[in-house]
């Protein structure tokens, strides 16, 4: 079915529900107001789907564009559907803006949510138990790698974070980045000022999150910041280890970036990601590969203070999700519900998120079902066997039920800029980490203090979708 069939037909059927008769010449005819879209900071999405909707609908439906400084100055939010990054969910729910996705819609033919990235379905898109947005996409950091030049300093693929640091140690203390013209660093990732709390917590993730351990960067049970335990302010060091090595003018590029100078042949490794948007060189080095993000053989358990090895000794990577993406939640004011979400699931359906989420350069493919067009979303000029590795990596990392939601409660900026300041002092003075991260931890516990804590457990909580009765 069509998407144009499709939006008719359940606009017809919400019509019909609506008057009980709609054959009866007794009752006036009724009208409702068309549907509103706003979206938050993408001009280049917000196009494509007046587009689409232009071509196959009748309805004079309205997208507009919102910043989020703007957005979050207002009273109240009036539109009938809400495009925006996942990471802004608590904000949005804590002012009460958005509602959970009907059942009736998830139910549907449309959203088929056994189609969606297992990770993205099971803690994305959910506040507690309850979905309240559909995805556009959302992309994780990704390792990638040279193995060609891996190869003369007789190294594999790091798989753990340790691995990755001795490779990187090992290549920076060579002669060989003094003789190269070319590439200026052994590794690159992306420090820009914005990204950096996120790729603190990403590789924090492998070290924090084991079995069903539900107290992270917060105790699940108390509320209390954890960020200055051992698993995170190692994270912390090695971060600050390695952005001794990269050369200042690669010292602030974000993930995007950060993979357009690997591309370009400027590292030997690299942490970022791919978007349709990325820049490829006309020569792309031979011999890349793409890797899930490093991780690790052994996890802090804080509940008797030791590092133990995981089970089997099995080298685990852990996924950090909703740093970046966008996802579409139905607006509490809106008066038409279940036709906003019937709207929404369309946009987000396996047969139309090929033709919308590729032209933001915030998304990737996050439906299974995108696997054979997943060059949608990546750059024209990457190889096809490149291309079609990153789109197996990135889903395979999806699609982990081992991952690790970024922040998502509210005033998460605020905690944030916590994490980036201890980040910029670490880097610093690396020696007083354990110092720098216990500031941290009370800088968080006062920001939580100020919401009430029993509030900002239940937002934590939440945002992990593990909700109250976790036990």
């Amino acid at each position: 079915m069509t998407f144009r069939i499709s939006l008719l037909l359940f606009l017809s059927a919400w019509f019909v529900g609506c008057t009980g008769r709609s054959g009866s010449k007794d009752l006036p005819e009724i009208k409702t107001p068309p549907l509103s879209i706003a979206i938050v900071g993408d001009q280049a999405i917000a196009e494509t789907i007046r587009r689409e909707l232009a071509a196959r609908s009748e309805d004079a439906i309205t997208v507009d564009v919102v910043s989020s400084e703007v957005l979050f100055n207002e009273k109240r939010f009036t539109k009938d559907i809400l495009i925006y990054p996942p990471a802004m969910m608590g904000d949005l729910i804590a002012r009460d803006w958005i509602v959970p996705v009907p059942s009736a819609t998830l139910n549907g033919d449309v959203v088929q949510m056994p189609d969606i990235a297992q990770g993205i379905a099971h803690s994305e898109l959910r506040w507690g138990a309850k979905p309240y947005a559909l995805p556009l996409g959302s992309p994780v950091l990704m390792l990638m790698a040279r193995t060609d030049i891996l190869k003369q300093f007789d190294l594999k693929v790091p798989q753990t974070w340790d691995e990755y640091a001795s490779a990187v140690e090992k290549i920076h203390n060579s002669e060989f980045l003094k003789t190269n013209d070319v590439i200026a660093a052994a590794t690159l990732e992306p420090l820009d000022e914005a990204y950096v709390p996120s790729l603190w917590l990403a590789r924090s993730a492998s070290y924090v999150k084991h079995g069903e351990n539900l107290s992270t960067y917060f105790d699940f049970t108390s509320g209390k910041a954890r960020i200055d335990t051992p698993g995170f302010t190692r994270a912390a060091k090695e971060l600050a280890q390695i952005a001794a090595t990269i050369p200042d003018e690669y010292n602030s590029l974000d993930p995007k970036a950060s993979a357009e100078a690997f591309l370009s042949g400027k590292s030997v490794l690299a942490l970022g990601w791919i978007c349709k948007e990325t820049i490829v060189a006309d020569t792309v080095p031979d011999d890349i590969v793409f890797a899930p993000i490093p991780g690790s053989k052994e996890t802090y358990q804080t509940s008797n203070g030791q590092w133990l090895p995981r089970p089997g000794g099995e080298v685990v990577s852990v996924p950090l999700l909703s740093t970046s993406g966008l996802v579409g939640s139905v607006s509490s004011s809106s008066g038409q519900t279940v036709k906003a979400a019937d709207l929404l699931a369309l946009l987000t359906s396996a047969e139309v998120l090929p033709l919308i989420s590729p032209a933001s350069s915030r998304t990737t493919l996050c439906r299974i079902s995108s696997l054979p067009m997943s060059d949608a979303w990546m750059p024209g000029n990457l190889p096809g066997t490149a291309l079609r590795q990153y789109a197996q990596v990135s889903m395979q990392q999806l699609q982990s039920p081992k991952h690790l939601s970024a922040l998502r409660i509210p005033e998460r900026d605020a905690y944030r800029q916590v994490v980036a300041e201890a980040i910029e002092k670490t880097i610093a003075k690396p020696a007083d980490v354990d110092a720098i991260w216990k500031e941290a931890a009370a800088g968080w516990d006062s920001l939580s203090e100020k919401q009430g804590m029993p509030t900002h457990i239940k937002s934590f909580r939440n945002s992990q979708s593990i909700g109250d009765n976790a036990f």
